[in-house]
């Protein structure tokens, strides 16, 4: 059966669902998680929107498929009837019909195909099926500038002799209806739909690591910044957030449970669902504490003896990316669901879980108030922060190597904090040579 109204988003959401339920709903620890790039990859390929290609108003003959790259818009027209091939493809795109009109784009016949910005032809013996117009975002800016939303018209002419619009359709007893789509003015049944940016999934990335000791135990901290090493990806649609989690590096003889913060405004109820794929789930006040990995000695257990028994991927002797841990957390959310992209969750680590002696170490510079964010201090009184957020792929120091020896422009706090301090590696002898993903 021909489905008259498509909407990626439930499609994506559902296999992601599928994904989490039947890979990361049991303890991380005992897990062996699917690949978080193959993921990522799933997810950003994925359409954003995709509406009914309708020829003699009645019969769909295909569809039209939005899709995002980067911050341009990619329309694709795929021709599914059989027999029945692309000779021409119209295509633009507005802010309202006033714009429209006053471009001399419009009619009293309604819509005027031959005015429209992008366009493209065959002959029949060409067999065209399916074609992709790619919207720059500098055609984006000036017709629609700061607009969240915009409308696409989208026209074909078929190899039948047979016209053809993407709208929303439904199906009835005859073919299908162009009803509910909207119409352009005139005589004419020519149609357009709208489509809005946040309809795609949106991704950004972030790599934590942090030193594990508090302020008044500092004279232990060697400033490597690997005592634990997490990586992330964010996903975000309309009605669900995914966060991929890659543990990559452990060189810290204490235990930590990797967790996350996140505001519970928006958010189904997490013990009837609404989150998955976490060891362990709690409410504090507002918020919900998410643990991801309860324990990082039992996700990253060490690999080599000596000299340091219990680090994972911080030796110069370290030659893959094994041990890591995969996890994939999906929180299902609606419209009061506040999402901040710089800013998604608040991730943290637990030292010493499980005992009396547990404490928290949050990322300094994702701090509202920095002066809550959790540092600590050197030999010569300086203070750090305990946990950074640095660059995606990046390449962390090896076992007790100052961060300052590879990266030189990292700073102390005390110094004058340099938030770039990661553009440049100085010195890459330094560093786990391997990018883990």
């Amino acid at each position: 059966m021909k489905r008259a109204i498509l909407n990626y988003q439930k499609g994506i959401m559902f296999i992601l669902a599928l994904i989490t339920v039947g890979l990361t709903y049991q303890s991380c620890e005992e897990v062996d998680m699917t690949d978080r790039q193959t993921l990522k990859d799933l997810v950003i390929d994925y359409p954003c929107k995709e509406v009914c290609l309708v020829a003699g108003q009645h019969m769909q003959v295909g569809t039209v498929i939005v899709s995002q790259d980067g911050d341009d818009i990619h329309v694709t027209y795929n021709v599914t009837e059989s027999g029945v091939y692309l000779t021409e493809i119209h295509l633009d795109i507005f802010a309202d019909l006033d714009q429209f009109d006053a471009a001399k784009k419009l009619s009293g016949g309604g819509a005027i195909p031959g005015k429209f910005e992008f366009k493209k032809s065959w002959k029949a013996s060409a067999m065209m099926t399916s074609y992709t117009v790619v919207v720059p975002k500098e055609y984006i800016d000036e017709i629609a500038p700061n607009a969240d939303c915009f409308y696409i018209a989208s026209h074909a002419a078929l190899s039948n002799g047979e016209t053809a619009w993407g709208g929303f359709c439904t199906e009835t007893d005859k073919g299908v209806s162009l009803s509910d789509a909207m119409q352009f003015p005139g005589n004419n049944w020519g149609v357009y739909f709208e489509f809005c940016l946040d309809e795609c999934l949106t991704t950004v990335d972030f790599t934590y690591a942090w030193e594990d000791l508090m302020k008044d135990g500092a004279d232990g901290n060697d400033g490597d910044y690997n005592d634990l090493v997490i990586k992330s990806d964010v996903l975000r649609s309309q009605d669900m957030l995914v966060i991929s989690i890659y543990a990559s590096a452990r060189g810290a003889s204490y235990d930590h449970a990797f967790k996350i913060k996140i505001p519970k405004t928006g958010i189904a109820d997490a013990l009837t669902g609404g989150i998955n794929g976490h060891a362990d789930i709690e409410e504090d006040g507002d918020y919900y504490i998410i643990t991801v990995f309860a324990s990082t000695k039992a996700v990253l257990p060490a690999e080599n003896e000596a000299p340091y028994p219990f680090v994972a991927n911080t030796l110069p002797t370290d030659t893959d990316c094994e041990p890591h841990a995969n996890a994939i957390i999906t929180i299902l959310t609606d419209e009061n669901f506040d999402f901040d992209p710089d800013f998604p969750y608040e991730p943290f680590i637990t030292v010493h879980p499980g005992t009396t002696n547990a404490y928290d170490l949050n990322i300094w510079e994702l701090q509202a108030n920095l002066a809550d964010g959790s540092t600590w201090i050197d030999e010569e009184g300086k203070e750090h922060p305990n946990g950074i957020i640095i660059p995606y792929n990046w390449q962390w120091p090896y076992e007790k190597t100052y961060i300052g020896e590879a990266y030189a422009g990292f700073t102390s706090i005390t110094d004058g904090w340099n938030p770039n301090w990661a553009d440049n590696l100085t010195d890459a002898t330094k560093v786990f040579d391997l990018i883990c993903e």
